[in-house]
């Protein structure tokens, strides 16, 4: 007669039901196939079904049968349940080989997963970061030990309870944090030290249940502990960026003043000084077209220079608006990329861009004030220009 193969053995165990010690079980033959399985199971020695009665298999009957678990090496591993996996020396930390749980009707070729299966899978996975961080693992016996703060052996025991509750949330928030490649080591370090903080109170055998725990506080110490480390890795480097961008804004704020300070300069001679040269009646002999034509030449050119300055000012003011935003924006980012370096630099004294932000608030209201001067002078030179200048109109 012919071995039966796993894909077989398998089928009938998902068709089958088990009293709760798994000892004994029936089937309900359904098909052709599953009279053959069925037949070839009853009839080997490897298999642990064993007929209860003598009656032929045929299909649409019930069988009623005793039960134990098949060697691994004929069929694979076979448990009861989850707790018999999670127990079992090699599964409780790998699953690269093939297994069926009987509870769950679950084979590990099987696409659909119950929850468990991905938690279990889950943690697993996991596993492989524990191991990163530790100082030494023996796989054999699934022990890691872990050197910092203080030496703590710690071994894999876990339930399907533990399965049931794990909190995958902050198994991935661990997982993606160590993930990225910057600082790696750094950060296995201080996982290491949060499992030994977690756990060295515990008993030996209740370890690794306090840590499945405790991952959302150890999550919680990686990341204050690794945002400390990197704000003293960082700072030095973010304070010379802030400099170096400072002093570039610096320079920028510098050339907008001194576009205009020839213009600024202009004022005094536009105004007061051009004033005086206005001519009076006398100084031209009473000739009052001259006169007239002399005063509003000099007039018009105050008032173009004026308006000149009042658009190079706007100008100037629309540049400085522009600087502040690209300042401020600036400001935020490094307030958003390097939140606990930033709230350092903020600490020692005043934030980073303050300096700049205030210059540039000053420089406005100078440009304010130079428009009003500039507005001023012009009124000053038409009340001269008005009092002193004769329309020829008037003579005749």
């Amino acid at each position: 007669m012919s071995q039966i193969s796993r894909e077989q053995l398998i089928d009938l165990y998902k068709k089958a039901t088990f009293q709760e010690d798994y000892t004994k079980g029936q089937i309900t033959v359904d098909s052709p196939s599953l009279v053959q399985n069925l037949t070839l199971a009853f009839n080997s020695d490897i298999t642990g079904w064993s007929q209860i009665g003598i009656d032929p298999i045929t299909i649409n009957q019930s069988y009623k049968f005793y039960h134990r678990i098949p060697r691994a090496s004929d069929f694979g591993h076979i448990f009861n349940n989850m707790d018999q996996l999670c127990s079992n020396s090699f599964f409780k930390s790998k699953n690269n080989k093939k297994y069926f749980v009987i509870n769950l009707k679950f084979d590990s070729g099987d696409s659909n997963k119950p929850q468990i299966i991905k938690n279990y899978e889950t943690l697993l996975h996991f596993l492989r970061f524990l191991e990163k961080a530790a100082a030494f693992v023996d796989s054999t016996s699934s022990k890691m030990l872990f050197l910092e703060p203080e030496k703590m052996d710690l071994e894999i025991f876990y339930s399907s309870s533990d399965l049931i509750n794990l909190d995958l949330e902050s198994i991935g928030k661990i997982e993606s944090y160590i993930f990225e490649n910057t600082h790696e080591s750094q950060k296995l370090a201080i996982l290491s030290k949060a499992i030994v903080s977690q756990c060295k109170s515990e008993d030996f055998s209740n370890r690794f249940g306090k840590l499945l725990k405790s991952l959302k506080d150890i999550y919680e110490t990686l990341d204050h502990d690794y945002a400390v480390f990197a704000s003293s890795f960082s700072y030095d480097k973010l304070r010379s960026e802030i400099e170096n961008s400072k002093l570039e804004e610096q320079v920028k704020i510098h050339k907008i003043i001194t576009d205009i300070q020839n213009q600024i300069l202009g004022i005094p001679v536009a105004t007061v000084i051009v004033a005086t040269q206005f001519k009076t009646q006398k100084q031209v002999d009473y000739n009052a077209i001259y006169q007239f034509s002399l005063n509003t030449g000099i007039f018009i050119g105050v008032f173009i220079f004026v308006l000149i300055l009042w658009f190079l000012i706007k100008n100037q003011k629309e540049s400085l608006l522009g600087l502040e935003k690209e300042i401020s924006r600036k400001d935020l980012k490094f307030k958003l990329d390097s939140p606990v370096v930033y709230k350092k630099i903020e600490s020692s004294g005043k934030p980073p861009f303050k300096e700049l932000l205030d210059r540039i608030d000053t420089q406005k209201k100078i440009l304010n004030i130079i428009s009003w001067i500039g507005i001023i002078g012009l009124i000053v030179t038409f009340l001269i220009y008005s009092s002193i200048t004769v329309n020829p109109k008037n003579l005749f």
